[in-house]
């Protein structure tokens, strides 16, 4: 079970996951960066956004239960 604490804290760290991850070890395109950065994303990219935030949630540790 997840506590309202681990949610309070996902929330708190969401706000600038983009920010971030860009700063974690990740191996990222310069798109990428420039998405993170706050580029309009084109209609094929959103997958790639959701990529990068799906492994922020792992690198950071929060599971399926936290969100």
């Amino acid at each position: 079970m997840t506590s309202i604490k681990n949610k309070e804290q996902f929330f708190k760290d969401l706000e600038d996951w983009e920010r971030e991850y860009a700063a974690m070890d990740a191996d990222l395109t310069q798109r990428e960066y420039d998405i993170l950065g706050g580029d309009t994303l084109k209609s094929h990219e959103g997958m790639m956004y959701g990529r990068m935030y799906n492994d922020w949630k792992r690198r950071k540790g929060y599971d399926e239960e936290t969100v």
